[in-house]
């Protein structure tokens, strides 16, 4: 197997807890964009805990530092989209900003 073909897409697989449940992708990008201080948006075949975030693009992750939260939406096939909730793991909150956060631009 290659590619997103390898990593899971099962979100059962992740102790994450729906916080709105039938939300429209465009709704929980503007949930995150006008809650969470700090997002990113979410590549194609981007994974959490080696499990694939399924969804249309653009997509955006939310991260709580206080709290150790990661916010995102997550489409199950069938089912529709939902807006989910987790507890970071040491380690997910920096791994999230290493993958994501634009590169510091050298100043010449």
């Amino acid at each position: 197997m290659t590619g997103d073909m390898a990593k899971p897409h099962c979100i059962n697989r992740l102790p994450a807890r729906i916080l709105i449940k039938d939300i429209s992708p465009e709704e929980a990008n503007e949930y995150i964009r006008t809650r969470v201080r700090e997002h990113y948006e979410l590549p194609p075949d981007y994974a959490i805990r080696d499990v694939v975030i399924l969804g249309k693009p653009p997509m955006l992750v939310g991260i709580l530092s206080r709290k150790k939260k990661i916010i995102f939406q997550f489409t199950k096939p069938c089912f529709g989209t939902a807006l989910m909730e987790m507890d970071a793991l040491p380690g997910d909150i920096e791994q999230i900003r290493a993958d994501l956060a634009p590169a510091e631009e050298e100043v010449s």
